[in-house]
């Protein structure tokens, strides 16, 4: 059966009414969007806020840094001296070689120690050189020194490589044989037998590596005191063989040249020693002013390859300090009293017993080495009529001969025989050479001559008169030079 009744269309379907909500339904009614924190969120919200208002959470948080930055602070350090540690018994290791390897050599020196640190000590110094195509190293230049801590003063004395000695256990001999023996072992049972000095340490340094130093310092300034051109001495080629005259900072290689030229001075070994010690001077006041802690390290590992000594790493720094600033003027040097002579064919150095005692003597007291020698001025004891003067032409300009003569005679002094030539025009100096018990009037020729090196004779040269005059290459006519005064 059909029913007629309509059902209501969807759309008029009525809804029920809403449910009118308590306040304690709105209270708890959390947010209908999706941005809404959960549970956890919030927690972790409350809790960083805690962390940033809490003053112990502040303190914890302190802790926890220092502790951090204490720990890398060790790793650091902990590096740093491990590093140190490491580089100085590096160089240590190079430095100390020679010596670990001598048991002799340590208790030679080990007895011969200061009683205590202010004490003065000497050391022994020696500059080996291994020239192209040569094994053997060979002692070209040996110093003793006298070093004060106290005063901050250092002596030198040095003694020319070919002077007669007794090499224990090999006879009489040059003293530059010694090394070749027995190493610095040898050398310094030498010294202190020829000296009686208790000789406490010894430095070698290999003259190939002078000029790693000298570079390493950024070069040495040093007065040359003449044009030098000496491919013999220059170990690094002709370039390094020119050296103009004046004061000027030497590159390494220059500075070696400098240091072994001797065929260019007529005074031959003589002038190289005073070449030596000038550089010396120069090195070790450049070095102790050094301030720039990368290039003093560049120093050590230069120093560290060439050197040979008994010195640790530790002690050459104390010694640096204590010397630090050191005016160079507080370095004396002089040469053993000696003079060149053949002796059965062979060329030695002999040298003068008696000086050479009195200076030792000297540097013992710590007194100056060589006595002040007084004025400048001419002798007014010596007359020039009292002694006889040969002169000879070593330049090979005609007619220096004469004008030599003419300029003594003139001044009183008494000339033998006419002027004559030397075998060879090589002087480059003038020399003023005397015999035995006439130097006093050799530098007094040398005074009125106004130049000239005063040399002994010691057999080296023939001639009959008490003085010699060779003329060199640097001559210039005195008379005309007091003429234009």
């Amino acid at each position: 059966m059909h029913d007629d009744t309509k059902r209501p269309r969807r759309s008029e379907r009525r809804r029920p009414a809403p449910r009118r909500r308590s306040a304690q339904d709105i209270s708890s009614l959390g947010p209908s969007t999706t941005s809404a924190e959960s549970p956890r969120q919030t927690a972790r919200r409350r809790t960083r806020a805690e962390k940033v208002v809490s003053p112990e959470a502040i303190r914890r948080r302190r802790r926890r840094l220092m502790t951090t930055i204490a720990v890398v602070a060790a790793v650091v350090i902990l590096g740093s001296v491990i590093g140190a540690f490491a580089y100085i018994r590096n160089v240590g290791d190079k430095i100390n070689a020679v010596f670990n390897k001598s048991p002799e050599l340590a208790a030679l020196l080990q007895q011969n120690q200061p009683s205590t640190p202010a004490e003065p000590f000497y050391m022994v110094l020696m500059g080996s050189d291994t020239r192209t195509g040569e094994t053997q190293q060979r002692s070209d230049s040996l110093m003793i020194a006298r070093v004060d801590p106290v005063k901050k003063k250092i002596q030198l004395i040095s003694i020319p490589r070919d002077s007669r000695v007794n090499i224990p256990g090999h006879g009489t001999t040059k003293i530059n044989a010694a090394a070749a023996y027995g190493g610095p072992t040898l050398v310094i049972k030498t010294v202190h037998e020829l000296t009686g000095l208790p000789i406490s340490h010894y430095v070698n340094i290999n003259f190939r590596g002078f000029r790693d130093v000298v570079d390493a310092i950024g070069g040495v300034w040093v007065n040359v005191d003449r044009d030098i051109y000496d491919t013999q001495a220059s170990a690094f080629g002709k370039k390094y063989a020119t050296l103009k005259k004046g004061y000027q900072k030497l590159d390494g290689a220059h500075a070696l040249t400098f240091a072994r030229t001797r065929h260019f001075y007529a005074a031959g070994d003589y002038q190289r020693v005073k070449n030596q010690q000038t550089l010396v001077k120069a090195i070790a006041s450049q070095a102790l002013s050094m301030s720039n802690v990368f290039k003093a390290s560049a120093v050590i590992d230069a120093v560290a390859d060439n050197l040979d000594t008994d010195f640790t790493p530790a002690q050459l720094a104390d010694l640096a300090l204590q010397f630090k600033g050191m005016d160079s003027k507080n370095i004396e040097s002089a040469t053993a009293p000696s003079a060149p002579k053949y002796i059965d064919g062979v060329s030695y150095v002999v040298l003068d017993d008696a000086a050479f005692r009195d200076m030792i003597a000297r540097m013992k007291k710590g007194q100056a080495l060589e006595p002040a020698t007084g004025s400048t001025e001419p002798t007014v004891t010596v007359k020039p009529s009292s002694f006889d003067v040969t002169v000879r032409n070593g330049a090979g300009v005609s007619g220096l001969g004469k004008q030599c003569a003419d300029y003594l005679t003139a001044k009183g002094f008494q000339i033998k025989g006419t002027p004559g030539n030397m075998n060879q025009y090589v002087y480059g100096r003038t020399l003023i050479v005397y015999q035995k018990g006439h130097e006093n009037e050799a530098n007094f020729t040398r005074e009125t001559l106004g130049f000239g090196d005063v040399i002994p004779s010691a057999g080296m040269y023939s001639f009959k008169t008490d003085v010699m005059v060779v003329i060199g290459k640097d001559w210039k006519n005195p008379a005309t030079n007091s003429a234009q005064k």
